[in-house]
């Protein structure tokens, strides 16, 4: 099993989850994984090709919320290519909405609230959203590199 989730797209981003979510398919292994990680809970989510649009991302996105209400974090927060509709289709369903836009790496920012420290974080990230597009830009570098280091 370990080899099969080592072998799956974004394996690094995925091994220094403090939540992680694996959907297994019998022989064929791993087909979808979601983790949360760092102080800022970066969600990724991935399915493997040959299995999108078959409700798995839906189904392994919700274990991973329900986990991290458990763990009693505040919020979740995520990047995506704003050209990825299904993408931002099931986000927007389970309730993420949209802190900014980075013109730079051409990611939308988004973070779901679960607590009310998190409305709190969405209601301050909407207000910095006002600082210049550049700086959202190199924050964003800076945690996505610093969140999948194993450090």
């Amino acid at each position: 099993m370990r080899e099969s989730v080592q072998e799956f797209p974004l394996a690094n981003e995925l091994s220094c989850s403090k939540i992680l979510v694996i959907c297994v398919a019998n022989d064929l292994g791993v087909i979808a994984a979601c983790g949360i990680r760092s102080i800022f809970n970066v969600l990724v989510l991935e399915v493997r090709e040959g299995y999108r649009g078959r409700g798995i991302g839906t189904k392994t996105l919700k274990r991973a919320i329900v986990a991290a209400r458990k763990l009693d974090l505040g919020f979740i927060t995520l990047s995506v290519s704003p050209d990825n509709k299904a993408a931002l289709h099931l986000y927007s369903k389970f309730g993420f909405r949209r802190i900014v836009y980075l013109r730079k790496p051409d990611r939308a920012v988004m973070i779901l609230p679960l607590a009310l420290r998190g409305k709190i974080a969405y209601n301050f990230l909407r207000v910095c959203s006002v600082l210049p597009n550049t700086l959202f830009a190199q924050v964003h570098e800076w945690l996505y590199k610093r969140t999948t280091s194993n450090d």
